[in-house]
């Protein structure tokens, strides 16, 4: 199953109430609050790039005081 990775940004201060309601999705295998440039780094999981849109647009980006996403989708790839 692929999994995506989402780097958020939110005001200063909500950081906690924005993890404790991102941890609610289903698809959400680890969320955890950072130091740096974002404040919150979010491991999903998905089956299709549909579903994945899906869980940003309507999940997460739904949730209150976040400012802003972005979303890293690893390859495999071989190294010789």
């Amino acid at each position: 199953m692929p999994k995506a990775y989402i780097l958020i940004n939110c005001e200063s201060g909500y950081e906690s109430l924005v993890a404790k309601n991102i941890k609610s999705i289903d698809n959400v295998l680890a969320c955890s609050i950072v130091y740096g440039l974002y404040d919150i780094i979010v491991e999903i999981i998905f089956d299709t790039l549909k579903q994945l849109e899906y869980i940003i647009k309507k999940r997460i980006r739904k949730i209150s005081n976040i400012e802003l996403t972005m979303t890293l989708i690893p390859f495999a790839f071989e190294l010789k």
